[in-house]
């Protein structure tokens, strides 16, 4: 896991933060956005006392520095998508470029390098699990570089609640949570429909125009779909937090192998804050969790003394995150 300076200083891509850390009104701003990703420049500027123009200007240092990412989020579930799994991957020789090529998978939502015994793990959204298999074997195995691939399928997500607006995806919850949407309904979209998702989830603070000039829809058309889809809560706009680089700065992927009913080992981990996902998986885990600690002291509290004092627990093993390549939700193969 990289230190909190190290985090603080570089962005996913090797830039340097300017000022190693968000000042005040960084951290305002990104608060503003995680409550509301299309507020104004105007809106924004009069709750940090600044101009729109100075607004516009930090937030695209924010956005260039991958330290934020706003787009417009749709539910895997409402177009079709219903096989998810978390891959942990073994490289031979530098294990940058193929990080760089996985995170231009586009089936690959979260590319993370981590310590451990994985050099990078990946988490892969596909339609079905055919499709998952042909991108394992495809996208994945055929990268130069690609010594050992474990893929380790969700079979439910019992948890779900990252920081800031990622909460809100899925209606709270990932397909299959106990807390989310389920299965949720499937939208049908034609073509312009899909122009517009695909100009969102690159940009979810795009205006109108921007809007109907990169998709190619009508002004009036393109206005009337986006607010029609907002609505309906068919797409979210949320900000999405490097948390390497923003807020806790110690974040891991934790396996846990159980003894007994896994239902009631769910149940303590949910009364932990630091525990933000938790994955019940096919693979050598009973459980993948994400948890997201201030310090890697807090870390090392949390794997080597709560988690191990909770009965039916009988093995850790932790992968903490060093570089995020691609952060999650930004999922773009409609």
């Amino acid at each position: 896991m990289e230190t909190s300076s190290q985090s603080a200083g570089r962005s996913s891509r090797g830039r340097e933060v300017p000022g190693g850390l968000l000042d005040a009104v960084d951290q305002q701003l990104v608060g503003l956005l995680i409550a509301d990703g299309r507020a104004g420049y105007a809106e924004l500027g009069a709750r940090v006392e600044l101009s729109g123009d100075a607004v516009r200007e930090r937030l695209k240092r924010l956005i260039a520095d991958d330290v934020i990412q706003v787009i417009g989020s749709v539910s895997p579930t409402t177009v079709g998508l219903d096989s998810f799994a978390l891959v942990g991957i073994t490289v031979r020789g530098p294990v940058l470029p193929v990080a760089r090529a996985l995170a231009e998978v586009p089936e690959a939502d979260l590319v993370v390098q981590t310590t451990g015994m994985f050099d990078i793990i990946v988490e892969l959204v596909c339609r079905d699990d055919r499709e998952l298999l042909r991108v394992l074997d495809e996208s994945v195995r055929g990268i130069p570089g690609v010594l050992t691939c474990l893929a380790m399928q969700y079979l439910s997500v019992e948890k779900y609640a990252t920081e800031g607006s990622q909460q809100l995806l899925f209606g709270g919850g990932r397909p299959g949570t106990a807390t989310g949407t389920g299965a949720g309904a499937r939208e049908e979209f034609d073509d312009s429909d899909r122009a517009l998702i695909a100009v969102l989830q690159r940009d979810g603070r795009a205006s109108f125009k921007e809007l109907a000039e990169q998709s190619g829809v009508p002004y009036a058309s393109a206005r009337r779909r986006v607010l029609r889809l907002l609505e309906r809560d068919v797409v979210r706009i949320v900000t999405i937090t490097n948390q390497l680089l923003y807020g806790r700065r110690v974040q891991a992927g934790v396996g846990l192998r159980v003894q007994g009913p896994i239902p009631e080992v769910v149940d303590a981990l949910r009364e932990i804050d630091e525990v933000e996902v938790v994955a019940a998986t096919t693979g050598p885990y009973d459980l993948l969790l994400e948890v997201s600690c201030a310090s890697r002291a807090d870390l090392y509290h949390l794997t080597g003394t709560v988690l191990r004092q909770i009965t039916g627990i009988t093995s850790t093993e932790t992968f903490g995150y060093i570089d995020i390549h691609k952060l999650p939700y930004t999922w773009t193969a409609l």
